[in-house]
């Protein structure tokens, strides 16, 4: 019998899946669907009929290898938010693009800080780069701005995590308390 090659210690330590339970595992446990599949940000309304429109008319298209550099897409980004566009990121999802960003910033050991209730696969991808998580609690059921600082100053983080809105509680700070 042929054995795979041994993993990374970092690796190794990894639960076996990202710990994000996704609706459709949930739904087959349950033996039913979810009325509503709010916890995935999904809408049951579904796409505008202006983009089934859109994207029906770009299927012809789909043989083709997309732009690695999404030179357009980026350029539309930034000129809507009033950025350069070498400051647009694109990616294939917000799983991908944190598992980008604690690859580019983190070293094994590094600090990162984040919110003991933020997004589990944020702490996968920590993990996964051997960073050191640093959970701070909630303070009046959102996320406390004066411990994520101090835990920054603390711990000198590379990167911190805030998630506004947060999903589940449904908080938010305003832009003025962020910067």
């Amino acid at each position: 019998m042929r054995q795979r090659p041994p993993l990374t210690p970092i690796v190794s330590a990894l639960p076996s899946t990202v710990p994000f339970v996704g609706p459709e595992a949930q739904e087959r446990d349950r033996g039913r669907a979810f009325r509503a599949r709010i916890g995935a940000n999904e809408s049951s309304f579904g796409p505008s009929p202006r983009v089934v429109a859109r994207m029906a008319g770009l299927a012809r298209d789909m043989w083709m290898y997309c732009d690695p550099d999404n030179h357009d897409l980026k350029v539309a980004v930034a000129a809507h938010l009033g950025v350069s566009a070498e400051n647009v990121v694109v990616g294939e999802g917000i799983d991908g693009l944190l598992s980008l960003v604690a690859r580019m910033y983190v070293a094994p050991g590094d600090a990162v800080v984040t919110s003991l209730g933020a997004y589990p696969t944020f702490n996968f991808h920590i993990a996964g780069v051997g960073g050191r998580l640093v959970a701070v609690p909630y303070e009046n059921d959102r996320e406390s701005l004066d411990g994520l600082l101090a835990a920054v100053a603390r711990e000198h983080a590379a990167l911190v995590y805030l998630s506004n809105p947060d999903n589940p509680m449904g908080s938010w700070w305003e832009a003025a308390e962020l910067i």
